[in-house]
């Protein structure tokens, strides 16, 4: 028989001996993002696009912030497309960063567009996470539970550890009873760690963002569709680049 209960509390109530720590937690993640075929993209640009792309993370998190930054430690190559002097997906610009305050509830996203930065405020809100505990998974020798919750109209579906009692993950996901060790969203992304350094020693990297047009998550999103609109009706050639992070 599966039991599911649905969780909503802040992330500091699930373990009281976590809000005490001062550890500093770092997690190798790898993040392999699909691309629809039938994407909002030019039809000369979509023949070129590449299946998949692999992108390297790394979550620095205490108790009170995380930050989720690109892994310059492991550089590997990212692309794997024969195509790739007519289709780029290449790193231009900067790096994007998602930058979790979980005592002021605020995440900020670090991302550019076409070269313009932005910096993206929004609540760090409460997620509604569906445990499945009759489901479990082995990830890094982390026993792992199951745990869905709806992103707009997509699924995601996380893996947790308890082992690990900090409710963390990537991407700004949080607030099951365990790290976060693995992502999926729907179809078009997986996120799964790599590596789990307890208790990191060194320099935290954790720093607010500050660099970058301020602006909500509604604007950016509006921003990207009518850049993106404009790509389509001003480039319908070969050589472009996709160049909107965030």
């Amino acid at each position: 028989m599966k039991f599911y209960f649905y969780l909503t509390f802040p992330l500091f109530l699930f373990f009281p001996g976590y809000a005490c720590a001062q550890n500093t937690l770092k997690v190798k993640y790898t993040e392999t993002m699909y691309f629809d075929q039938n994407a909002d993209v030019p039809p000369q640009m979509a023949a070129n696009m590449p299946k998949s792309r692999i992108n390297n993370k790394i979550l620095f998190s205490t108790e009170e912030q995380s930050i989720y930054i690109v892994n310059k430690e492991d550089k590997v190559e990212e692309e794997q497309n024969p195509n790739r002097g007519r289709w780029a997906m290449r790193r231009q610009g900067v790096d994007p960063k998602v930058y979790c305050d979980y005592s002021n509830e605020q995440q900020l996203t670090y991302a550019d567009m076409f070269g313009k930065e932005f910096l993206i405020e929004e609540s760090l809100l409460s997620i509604k996470w569906k445990l499945h505990s009759g489901e479990q998974r082995d990830i890094l020798g982390y026993t792992c539970i199951k745990a869905t919750t709806m992103k707009d109209t997509v699924e995601v579906t996380a893996w947790f550890t308890p082992k690990i009692s900090v409710s963390v993950g990537p991407s700004g996901y949080f607030g099951l009873p365990g790290l976060i060790l693995a992502v999926s969203e729907g179809e078009s992304k997986v996120t799964l760690a790599t590596m789990v350094e307890e208790d990191f020693v060194g320099d935290s990297p954790i720093v607010k963002p500050s660099k970058g047009d301020l602006i909500t998550r509604e604007e950016f999103e509006k921003l990207r569709r009518e850049k993106m609109e404009e790509m389509r009706q001003m480039y319908g050639g070969q050589g472009n680049r996709m160049m909107i992070r965030g």
